[in-house]
């Protein structure tokens, strides 16, 4: 009998898959605001009551009730068992599905290791402004025109030239954790163990940049050498906190600081995020030190659907503007548009922003070249269009551009622009290149390997109710479909409450906390076959009646009343029982510290 599928797997295949290209697939959907809208496959019905949520990874029908996330929608459209509908993802994804009986690595995260990256963040940044031997890298922002604010928003600091530096941190591991600091340290990539068992810190000598998930957690870092030696750049290495192909920096820093973010400027480096942000320019992110993925954009089209690629002009700025290009194409529908932005010999974003200023630096994004135009450019610069040869060759060389553009109006305009520089009518166009996509299409149906039939999942969530307090409905319905409001401080002390809602509420913070990029149709799928599945899926689409800007400081205060409340009714109970019976020491304690609090909230 094959392995069982684990939870980590089908989380990260529904981070993968577009639940709009999914059901799009099988029926027609028509844009309606953010969403999308059809007649629902599940009912008859003539008014379209059926709605995908691009942003939440989940669909509703407002007549008939079915909801669910692109797995779902696969076993009730197709017929399918959970593992045939898994199968079937896999494949159209192009992923392995692993078949043993693996633990979930996200369920391995060690909470401790977040508050070790912020004590190693804020030692650095101290570092910088304490240390007299940062002198040189206080002098080499200073002529690089950072001011302090700027510093201070990106936690820029400095990593002395020491070996163990690290190692005096002032950080204690959990209690119930056998793991040192050291290992801890080594464990986050920040130190290095050499053969004979010495650790050394990683980073000596260098300005620091961390590296901040979307909720703010540091979770790596880049570090700059100052003076001469190589490498120029220093990231960290691929940890359980970590993951560079999936990482953008000054994300984060840009969605704390803009509201309504219209388009996103994807640069090379840490410095030419920050000095960006030095002229007021926050929407800017850079990738580190890997080439812009396909993850990196669907991550950014999440926010914004206008991308802007800025390169150097030279032979490799064009190669790495392709190479973005052809991961591009399949993921432009739409609203969605890929710009590029080559910049003038010799100059980055961070000496041309200098140079020409915010707004004339703003106009030339503006005016960048499209992705489509940049890619004809690109075709036509290798063959001579006067030769009789030059269009055939044209159209050729552009086949495996045509195949990769999946949505079907811009497929037809790139035809019909290749068709009309190569002289033909878009008919005799079709059948020129009929043929040949026949055979392309065949092949790859023949190299599709049979998916086994027979497996297990793992189900890692506990069943937890729902039924409880109000508060923690409402709440649960807003980190459901906002998953980016969690707030960034402790809520720790749920966990002590004796309330459903409370219960669950945890669950799924815990759920975001361990894959920042968690959607509401990934949230609902650890509920899969429990009952509070369905109470989960009405809450997916509760209308919450309140502006999408404003969840984050509704949230807040709901929390903040709650805990406001359990300090209160626990320090009713201690006064309660101590008119009855002497308290014991660790009450007593207790009391003093609920007295505290109560002061501290009013």
């Amino acid at each position: 009998m094959a392995g069982r599928i684990p939870q980590y797997f089908i989380n990260e295949l529904l981070a993968r898959a577009d639940i709009v290209d999914i059901i799009e697939r099988r029926i027609s959907l028509k844009k309606s605001g953010r969403n999308y809208s059809a007649c629902c496959p599940f009912h008859n019905e003539k008014t379209p009551s059926f709605s995908v949520s691009p942003d939440k990874q989940f669909y509703y029908c407002f007549g008939c009730g079915v909801s669910g996330n692109a797995l779902t929608f696969i076993m009730e459209y197709e017929g399918q068992e959970f593992v045939a509908a898994i199968e079937d993802l896999a494949q159209t994804m192009g992923m392995d599905i692993p078949r043993e009986n693996y633990s979930n690595p996200q369920q391995d995260f060690k909470n401790h290791l977040y508050p070790l990256m912020a004590e190693v963040s804020l030692y650095y940044q101290q570092q910088l402004k304490n240390n007299p031997k940062a002198k040189n890298a206080i002098n080499y922002l200073k002529n690089r025109g950072l001011s302090g604010e700027i510093a201070k928003k990106y936690g820029i600091g400095y990593a002395p030239d020491d070996w163990q530096n690290l190692l005096n941190l002032p950080y204690k591991a959990d209690n119930n954790q056998q793991n040192n600091i050291q290992q801890d340290l080594v464990d986050t990539g920040m130190m290095i163990k050499n053969d004979k068992g010495h650790a050394y810190d990683r980073f000596r000598d260098r300005i620091m940049f961390p590296i901040r998930n979307r909720r703010g957690q540091t979770i790596g870092f880049g570090g700059r050498i100052i003076d001469q030696g190589e490498p120029k750049y220093l990231n960290s290495p691929e940890t359980k906190l970590f993951h560079k192909g999936h990482e953008l920096y000054g994300l984060y820093e840009m969605r704390k600081e803009l509201r309504n973010i219209e388009q996103i400027v994807i640069v090379e480096g840490y410095m030419d995020v920050v000095a960006l942000a030095q002229f007021g320019i926050y929407n800017a992110t850079a990738t580190l030190g890997t080439a812009t993925s396909s993850e990196h954009l669907q991550t950014l089209f999440r926010i914004c659907p206008r991308v802007v690629l800025c390169f150097d002009g030279d032979k490799a700025g064009r190669a790495a503007a392709l190479r973005a290009l052809q991961n591009a194409l399949p993921l432009l529908k739409d609203a969605r548009e890929v710009r590029i932005m080559f910049l003038p010999d010799g100059e980055d974003p961070d000496t041309m922003v200098r140079k020409i200023g915010a707004d004339a630096f703003n106009q030339n994004v503006n005016e960048s070249t499209t992705l489509f135009d940049f890619l004809f450019h690109h075709l036509t610069a290798q063959v001579d269009m006067n030769t009789f040869e030059g269009p055939a060759r044209l159209v050729h060389l552009a086949k495996p551009y045509t195949q990769s553009i999946a949505d079907p109006i811009l497929k037809t305009r790139f035809e019909q622009r290749l068709a009309s520089m190569a002289g033909l009518t878009e008919k005799q166009y079709i059948e020129a290149t009929k043929n040949d996509l026949s055979k392309s299409n065949s092949t790859t149906q023949r190299e599709q390997p049979k998916a086994e039939t027979t497996n297990e999942t793992d189900k890692p969530v506990k069943p937890i109710k729902i039924k409880g307090k109000a508060p923690f409905r409402r709440a649960i319905a807003m980190l459901l479909q906002n998953p980016d409001a969690l707030p960034a401080a402790s809520i720790d002390w749920i966990d002590q409450l004796d309330e459903p809602g409370a219960a669950i509420f945890s669950q799924i913070a815990q759920l975001i906390d361990q894959n920042e990029t968690i959607t509401t149709g990934m949230l609902i799928e650890n509920w899969r076959g429990l009952p509070e599945e369905i109470h989960l899926k009405k809450l997916a689409h509760t209308d919450l009646i309140i502006n999408k800007e404003q969840i984050p400081t509704e949230l807040a205060d709901i929390l903040t009343r709650l805990e406001k409340e359990m300090i209160i009714d626990e320090w009713d109970r201690l006064i309660t029982k101590s008119k009855q019976q002497p308290l014991n020491q660790e009450e007593k304690n207790a009391l003093k510290t609920l007295q505290k609090e109560m002061l501290l909230r009013g």
